[in-house]
């Protein structure tokens, strides 16, 4: 049985972030909202609660709103749950029964399929997108969570590459917490009232100051709109002839429902073909399987890269079934849960005589008896991590 030394990875990813000529991105998935904490009240009592609920949690919310219970006449929303349940989907993921609901749309045409027409399936996939842009729309609460110690650490030196953040999650905390850290940002639109996508100017980001962090939201955004299903514009404002784009699927739309989704996808791949990538991942299961293909095949072609993916738990918790089969196959994608790690393809514990020889903030490495815990996974911890490397106090953004 393999064991490996916390203090050595640690040690490598403190030098990692501590690098200003290195390209340097980080992937930000579904977990890390649940890093901020805030208080709500539910049935009279006030309770500590994600600020947004991860993919699990923000299914129950639309199932308790569009589901039913009249068993005689089933809601559109039930329907299709069963239908998912009954081909093996899972129908505890908002993801795959979105992706199933345009599977089926693009199927029935003007027709039925599995005894739903296009046009209720297409309001289901109005409503199921409704309650999603209501459920993520939220602001972080104050400056201290663990999005403005990312954000600031990104504009915190000077650097040869800039930033790279890329995100599956809909929301716009990342965007609040870069600006509320006066760090300037590029995110491939271009304009101020409704600023449109910009296909030639996200190819040609290295033309950027390399001071202006890049942010890739892979699955889409909240304030991202389709203006009468010809081009894509980023605004609050929404109007009759606007629907909302979000990509939990991986269908193949029209030219321009697909192209900021392809886009965003090729600025993975193209960063992480960079000679001497690194990559740190948190709050993501590896779930999304067409994203671990572009991850898997783009380390496997540039072995000079390297990926740290942060897990919340333990390592062989069932949710991690993807991630351990990417690791096992791929010799630099390091993959450190709170109890063990895959490293070099190598499952094993954490084993470590001291924990002291390291300048880390309180709770990220812990020793109980013989068990060590590295907590990186938890988003909070990370953050106290970025924290601690760029310095307590901020720095002047033009430094």
């Amino acid at each position: 049985m393999h064991t490996h030394d916390p203090n050595k990875q640690v040690s490598f990813i403190q030098q990692a972030l501590s690098q200003n000529r290195k390209p340097i991105a980080f992937l930000i998935g579904a977990g890390c909202p649940l890093a901020v904490r805030v208080e709500r009240e539910k049935g009279g009592i006030r309770e500590n609660q994600p600020l947004i609920w991860d993919v699990a949690g923000l299914t129950k919310i639309i199932d308790t709103r569009l589901g039913g219970s009249d068993k005689a006449s089933p809601s559109t929303w039930n329907r299709l749950i069963e239908i998912v349940t009954d081909d093996g989907g899972d129908p505890n993921n908002i993801e795959h029964i979105l992706s199933k609901i345009r599977i089926l749309k693009a199927v029935a045409g003007k027709g039925k399929v599995r005894d739903m027409d296009a046009t209720e399936l297409d309001e289901l996939d109005t409503g199921v997108c409704g309650i999603i842009s209501e459920e993520v729309d939220r602001s972080l609460p104050n400056k201290e969570t663990p999005y403005h110690n990312l954000a600031i650490w990104a504009r915190s030196i000077r650097r040869e590459y800039p930033v790279h953040l890329f995100t599956t999650n809909y929301d716009l905390l990342m965007e609040q917490a870069l600006e509320e850290s006066s760090a300037p940002y590029f995110d491939g639109f271009v304009g101020s009232r409704n600023a449109f996508f910009d296909l030639g100017a996200v190819e040609d980001e290295r033309l950027l100051p390399a001071r202006w962090a890049r942010l890739w939201k892979i699955h889409g955004s909240l304030n991202w709109r389709l203006v009468d299903n010809r081009s894509v514009v980023r605004s609050d404002a929404k109007a009759d002839n606007h629907s909302y784009l979000i990509y939990p699927s991986h269908l193949k739309y029209d030219q321009s429902r697909k192209m900021p989704y392809l886009a965003m996808l090729d600025r993975l791949k193209a960063f992480l073909l960079e000679p001497s990538a690194v990559m740190f991942v948190c709050g993501y299961s590896f779930a999304d399987e067409h994203i671990n293909d572009v991850i898997c095949r783009s380390l496997d072609a540039n072995p000079t890269a390297h990926m740290f993916a942060f897990l919340y738990g333990g390592l062989d918790e069932g949710k991690y079934d993807l991630a351990r089969n990417c690791a096992l196959n791929t010799p630099n994608l390091s993959m450190l849960a709170f109890d063990k790690a895959i490293i070099g393809r190598n499952a094993g514990d954490w084993k470590a005589e001291d924990i002291e020889g390291l300048s880390l903030p309180p709770g990220i490495l812990q020793k109980v008896g013989t068990d060590v815990s590295l907590t990186l996974g938890d988003f909070s911890s990370f953050g106290k991590l970025l924290r601690d490397l760029s310095g307590t106090e901020e720095k002047p953004h033009g430094a």
